[in-house]
């Protein structure tokens, strides 16, 4: 009997070294699943945290680095994320339109602090550069003929029949495109709310001939109301959104009849900050201050710039 006893409390001390030892294996499995779970998903929300910085951030440039960096830093931040210094390069040999953040990020492990583990570290970078747009939803129905474009200058968006300058599109046209279809009215909605179709580069439109002087003067003394910031919206200082701002397509001549330019090619896009809109009839005009600004649309770096820049997540 004495050896049977002996045996069995062998046994119960052997089971009991079996439990503990798979306890200390199935917390360990916890651990494994449980924090490296905690530490993947703390990842992803790090990399679409900085994601998110280097895209705000590069909507500052090129013109204001530092402005493009304490953006980035500041949305990082908001995520919790510990941010290194934001790096401003030059992408495809164009200065500042490139800005990379890199960011860490502390995790609180829950079971592997039995283990003596008690946090671990996980880090992203992303980078976003800025190019020129190639495509652009909201464009207003008026052409500028390819040139150089000095930032904020005054120019003639659309001519007057009478005008000291004449419309490089030749006579009867005075600088207005035909989007939504022919016709003074479809070229006042286009021009008081934009067009809601998609433009590209590479795309051919008809001109609109006619001066519609009244379609014009109202629709852009409308855009002119609906600037309702404070301070009031100029060239040097505006809310992005602002109705006052137009995107105006880049041309070059596709289709010219007898000296006049029935349809154009759209080569980029241009946004100016309308100043007024002036003269009645054939002294009817439309001018802009010329703006260097980002926009929504698709963006390509090969794009020639006309001062209006998409931006894309390229890292």
């Amino acid at each position: 009997m004495k050896i049977i006893k002996n045996f069995l409390n062998e046994q119960k001390g052997f089971a009991l070294i079996l439990t503990t030892a798979g306890m200390l294996a199935l917390l360990g499995f916890a651990a494994l699943v449980t924090d490296i779970g905690m530490l993947a998903l703390n990842k992803y929300e790090l990399s679409n945290a900085v994601d998110a910085a280097a895209l705000a951030g590069a909507q500052e440039l090129p013109n204001n680095v530092s402005l493009a960096k304490s953006v980035a830093i500041d949305y990082a931040l908001k995520n919790g994320c510990l941010v290194d210094e934001p790096v401003v390069s030059a992408h495809n040999g164009k200065n500042n339109s490139k800005i990379t953040v890199t960011a860490s990020k502390e995790v609180n492990y829950i079971f592997a602090k039995f283990l003596g583990i008690s946090s671990g570290t996980v880090s992203a970078s992303a980078a976003a550069r800025l190019a020129g747009l190639t495509s652009h939803k909201g464009a207003v129905p008026l052409a500028v003929p390819d040139q150089n474009f000095d930032y904020n200058t005054k120019y003639i968006l659309k001519q007057g029949a009478n005008s000291e300058n004449p419309s490089p599109l030749g006579p009867g046209t005075y600088g207005a495109l035909s989007l939504s279809g022919t016709g003074a009215s479809n070229y006042e909605y286009d021009l008081k709310y934009g067009f809601e179709g998609n433009l590209h580069v590479g795309q051919e439109i008809d001109t609109e001939t006619g001066n519609m002087s009244n379609p014009t003067k109202r629709a852009i003394e409308y855009r002119i109301s609906q600037c309702n910031h404070y301070p009031p919206c100029s060239p040097a200082s505006y809310d992005p959104g602002c109705s006052r701002i137009l995107v105006v397509p880049v041309y070059e001549p596709a289709l010219n009849i007898n000296g006049q330019i029935k349809r154009v090619k759209i080569i980029g896009f241009a946004s100016f900050f309308v100043d007024h809109v002036a003269g009645q009839g054939n002294e009817n005009y439309i001018e802009g201050y010329f703006l260097k600004m980002v926009a929504e649309g698709d963006s390509d770096p090969a794009q020639s710039d006309y001062g209006l820049a998409g931006v894309k997540l390229i890292k």
